[in-house]
């Protein structure tokens, strides 16, 4: 049902927005809108979004914790499909993240385990693909208003973790831990997002937007503990190892963004 009522919120969005850019009035000083197809195939940008990130667990046990702040760069190419709907993707490194707590296990230097509560900060960064379609209005005085809808796909190609250990008196810190093994290759998120454009001189224009990104597939790579009924901590078995269960953690990675661009 969730999924359902995020597609249909996508689809009223992009109605909306197909009303705004359909409208034919007499712009008569909107370059954009009477400038021929011809002219305008497709165009570069340069983009940054700062944005807010947390991972919302799916597995009973695992409790959202904290979100992160992280930035994304890199530069987008859009394709006109016709003179207000484009077609927009690109190549984009983002870093992303949150922190999230479980029952697990903590090793000593000696070797030797011991349940604790773990606190896990989240560090990823991704290369990214997006393919969204922008709906964009008229021009009014200098000024575009768009929506944009669509997916993105990350690659990951690094990972780190802080661990935080609550139940062990004067343990470290562990921090900048490589967890690459422990975190799912590949993502993707459902984008909604909205903003405007401010054109400066001719084909040249700053954009400036929010967007909502929902995670659609698991982050999480590594089993669960098996917890103790009695202790209700991770459980060890007789020769002092964590026991592990044949179900993976879960958890969606999602964040805003505030999305900054330049256009040629």
């Amino acid at each position: 049902m969730k999924q359902l009522s995020k597609i249909l919120t996508l689809i009223i969005f992009s109605f909306i927005f197909f009303n705004l850019s359909a409208q034919e009035d007499n712009f008569k000083d909107d370059q954009v809108a009477n400038s021929s197809n011809e002219n305008k195939k497709f165009r570069f940008g340069l983009v940054l979004s700062p944005n807010i990130s947390w991972l919302k667990p799916n597995t009973s046990g695992y409790t959202k914790e904290g979100s992160k702040f992280g930035f994304s760069y890199g530069l987008s190419t859009e394709f006109f499909l016709a003179k207000n709907y484009l077609f927009s993707t690109g190549l984009i490194v983002n870093s992303l993240g949150g922190e999230i707590s479980y029952e697990g296990i903590y090793k000593d230097n000696s070797g030797i385990n011991f349940p604790s509560e773990v606190k896990q900060e989240f560090n990823i960064k991704y290369v990214e693909i997006p393919l969204t379609l922008k709906l964009r209005t008229n021009e009014i005085g200098y000024m575009t208003y768009y929506g944009n809808f669509g997916l993105k796909t990350g690659i990951k190609y690094k990972s780190s973790s802080d661990f935080t250990y609550v139940d062990i008196s004067n343990s470290p810190k562990l921090e900048k831990i490589n967890t690459a093994s422990s975190v799912f290759f590949l993502n993707t998120w459902l984008v909604i997002g909205a903003g405007a454009e401010y054109r400066i001189s001719g084909n040249t224009a700053i954009s400036f937007g929010v967007s909502y990104n929902n995670g659609l597939i698991n982050t999480l790579d590594f089993k669960t503990n098996e917890i103790d009924p009695v202790t209700q901590k991770a459980a060890l078995d007789t020769s002092g190892n964590p026991i592990l269960t044949n179900k993976n953690a879960s958890a969606n990675i999602n964040f805003f963004s505030f999305d900054i661009g330049i256009y040629f």
